[in-house]
Formats: structure tokens, C-alpha cells, sequence
């Protein structure tokens, strides 16, 4: 059997989901589990892969901590288990992959990542970093589809639609490094949203728009914002959709609530006599991440602990820790990037 297999390399969290082709009915895609490590030397599935990489020590190696079903004595592991690490360890962990591939300021072939690690924490590029989470997939794809190689399906893999000619070379390179297939299809985010939009509508859609109309599809990711116009028209008695503009790249996403939150909460840490170094910053913009999850997540507590570990001798215990609370959150985040605007 044949597959459609889309891949989303995201800048926080990476999925893949697939559906059967060949039917004369479409059937709905189903989203792949990724077993990873979650803990040391514990793997789980997880419906995302979340987009981190933790550069491990040789001791971590040697013990096999790090070890997949496919892959053993490997110093370095992406993940749920990578991104807590992240909170913990960031001066070991990669992040915000995607958003470097975007910036030309820097070789993105060249081993930069984590960005001022110190010298002993082997570095990878933004190309590496990337083809380490889609080779990851594609090992998944491997394990639980095997009568369905990877290259023999139709892949699909999506960059934001602000992606330069570069940036888009770079992502095709990791996912060629990564063994996907030559032939996979590189798709612009808001089209497939718009494209998951119709085959959800199915025909309904047709009267929903009447020509004239313009779709305003917009995608918040984790490190970019991308918008795009698509027209409403007529050809030949019948409506088609065309694209009309792009938005400029815009470096707006998850990742700057969280560093919104981070100064907020830092500013609680400086009040009770805690300043914090350049790496504890680092690890308060990840654990400002998960609090973020947690408080906007359904159900959500009232308050959630943003605690950053200690350096040195000047916190006692070891860790700093303050509550935030849901209200503070979504001020801040909601009302402050999502205002009620008219159009």
C-alpha cells in the first residue's frame, strides 16, 4: 500500500501524520506515534515530537542513557526528554531550529548550536539539528510501517510560507540527510491549512465564498507568524482559489510569549533578591514555556511553579522558584498578542 505521508518540522513541536492512497474515498489521516526518550533511558510515544536536541556527555554514552530501540551508545537525544533538558541544561540544548534556518546572518551549515555552549558541548548546525528530528520520524515510519518504505510514499513536508529560496534548500537538505525521499513535495504551512480547510468542507465549501471574497489564512507558529491571501474567482462557471500575497518572514511566535513571560517572571525573581545569569535566563524561557502550556492548557490550574536551578552558591537549595498565576498569563499573552482588533 501507498501512503501520503506529511511531516510538519515545526519550530517547537514536529508531527507526522498519514492516510492510505488509492481509495475512492479519502480516508482521514491518522497521526503517527513517536516513541522517544522521556526520562533516562526511558522511551514512551508521544503524538509530537517536540523540536529539541540535547547534546549529551560521553558518560551519558557509555551507559547507553541515551539509547533508542534503533539506535544505541548515542551522546546526544532529541525530544520530550531533550526539551526538559532544556529547563535544566540549556547551555546542552538546541532549540529554535527552524528559526535559525531562516537567518542569513549566520553559515547555517556550520556547527553553531547550541549558540555559546562552552567548548566541551559538541556542537551541530542548524542543517544537522534538523535532520536529526526528521531522521528521528523516519525511524519511527520505519518501525511501525515497515511493509511501507519511506521512499516509495508521496511525502509531503511543510516550511512557512516566508521561507526564502535558501532557507527552503536548507530544509530539503536535512530532510534528503534524514532519508526522505528525493521526490517529496516541500508545501507552504497556510496552504496546507487551507487545504485541510476544503478537504473538511468538502463541496460545502463552494458556498461558504462567493467570488470576490478574500481568505485571510493566518499561521502562529513557534517562531514565525505567516499570513496569507487567498482569492475567491470564477473560471469557466466554477470557483477556484488563488493565492494573492505573502506576508514579509516575521520572527513572531510562541517562542516570544514565552520570552514575554520569562520577563515577567524575572522581574518577580529580582524583587525577592535573585538575579539571574545568562544560562539561568535561557533555562527560565524554557520553563516559562511549559507554564505557558500548563496554565492555558484545558483544565488548567490556577497557579503553576516557574523554577530555575541554581548556580553557584548564591541560591540556597539549589533551585528559585515562583508561582504564576492564569490570570497574569493571559493578560499577557492573550490580550497582549492576540488583541480584539477590527478588520
Amino acid at each position: 500500500m501507498t501512503y501520503a505521508v506529511g511531516i510538519d518540522l515545526g519550530t517547537t513541536n514536529s508531527v507526522v501524520a498519514f492516510a492510505p492512497l488509492g481509495s475512492d474515498t479519502p480516508a482521514a489521516p491518522t497521526l503517527l506515534p513517536v516513541p522517544q526518550l522521556v526520562g533516562p533511558g526511558t522511551v514512551e510515544p508521544r503524538p509530537v515530537l517536540p523540536s529539541y536536541l540535547y547534546a549529551g556527555t560521553a558518560e551519558e554514552a557509555a551507559a547507553g542513557t541515551l539509547d533508542l530501540p534503533w539506535a544505541q551508545r548515542r551522546d546526544w537525544a532529541v525530544g520530550a526528554f531533550a526539551r526538559r533538558q532544556a529547563a535544566d541544561v540549556p547551555a546542552r540544548t538546541v532549540a529554535a531550529t527552524k528559526s535559525w534556518l531562516a537567518y542569513p546572518r549566520v553559515d547555517r551549515r556550520q556547527p553553531i548550536l547550541p549558540w555559546g555552549a562552552p567548548a566541551e558541548v559538541a556542537k551541530v548546525s542548524p542543517v544537522e539539528a534538523s535532520r536529526r528530528f526528521l531522521e528521528h520520524l523516519a525511524a519511527v515510519w520505519a518501525a511501525a510501517v515497515p511493509e511501507a518504505p519511506l521512499e516509495r510514499q508521496q511525502v509531503v513536508l511543510t516550511v512557512p510560507a516566508s521561507f526564502d529560496a535558501s532557507a527552503r534548500e536548507l530544509t530539503r537538505d536535512a530532510a534528503l540527510g534524514a532519508g526522505l525521499p528525493a521526490h517529496l513535495v516541500l508545501l507552504e504551512e497556510p496552504q496546507a491549512a487551507l487545504y485541510a480547510w476544503l478537504a473538511d468542507a468538502g463541496a460545502r465549501w463552494r458556498r461558504r465564498v462567493k467570488v470576490g471574497d478574500v481568505i485571510l489564512v493566518c499561521d502562529v507558529g513557534g517562531g514565525t507568524t505567516d499570513f496569507t491571501l487567498i482569492g475567491v474567482a470564477e473560471e469557466a462557471g466554477e470557483l477556484v482559489l488563488r493565492r494573492l500575497a505573502v506576508g514579509h518572514h516575521t520572527l513572531v511566535g510562541g517562542d516570544n510569549m514565552d520570552l514575554a513571560l520569562a520577563h515577567l517572571v524575572r522581574e518577580a525573581f529580582a524583587e525577592r533578591g535573585v538575579h539571574l545569569d545568562a544560562w539561568q535566563s535561557v533555562a527560565l524561557w524554557h520553563a516559562c514555556r511549559d507554564a505557558k502550556e500548563t496554565l492555558l492548557g484545558e483544565d488548567g490550574p490556577v497557579t503553576h511553579p516557574v523554577t530555575v536551578l541554581g548556580r553557584g552558591t548564591r541560591v540556597v537549595g539549589g533551585t528559585v522558584s515562583v508561582d504564576v498565576d492564569r490570570k497574569t498569563v493571559v493578560d499577557l499573552l492573550l490580550n497582549g498578542f492576540f488583541p480584539t482588533c477590527g478588520l
